[in-house]
């Protein structure tokens, strides 16, 4: 999702990027809850007919489908804001604050797109400044990646 504010005479402004989240962090423990009550259920049943081995596995299975739960909706939490100021062009990404931080001087970053290599790949955003490269927005989809082409250039070429 691309969230662009932008004075137009001074091309000055803030661009929020975040991905698109199929599904609320309420819904995903939902869904969890409801196997981790499936998975219990079947290994009380062989835990009284004997077979106790099984209940420990299935906890396991819950814990690593929770961890890998964790980790994906954790990803889809990120946020890169994206500030052009009068002299500087400042980058900051993070999940619930700021984790990263870069600032450029605005006439020496250079904003390009690069072509992926592989067919069907969308395209990649970097800022490059001083021969170091910084890519934003490698978590939007094709759609959000045009239109973020789009604000960047009515920012700096308008």
């Amino acid at each position: 999702m691309v969230k662009a504010e932008i004075n137009q005479t001074t091309k000055t402004g803030t661009i929020i990027l975040s991905p698109n989240n199929s599904a609320s962090w309420q819904f995903n423990m939902l869904v969890l809850g409801s196997l981790a009550l499936i998975t219990a259920t079947i290994s009380i049943f062989f835990l009284v007919e004997g077979l106790w081995l099984i209940l420990p596995v299935s906890g396991l299975e819950i814990f690593a489908l929770f961890t890998g739960l964790y980790l994906c909706v954790r990803n889809s939490f990120v946020t890169e804001v994206i500030t052009f100021k009068n002299r500087l062009l400042i980058v900051e990404r993070g999940h619930r604050s700021i984790e990263n931080y870069w600032e450029y001087q605005r006439s020496w970053a250079k904003i390009f797109v690069r072509n992926s290599i592989f067919r069907g790949h969308p395209k990649k955003i970097m800022i490059r400044s001083h021969g170091k490269e910084l890519e934003i927005g490698a978590f939007l989809n094709k759609n959000d990646k045009e239109i973020l082409i789009k604000k960047l250039r009515h920012i700096i070429y308008c």
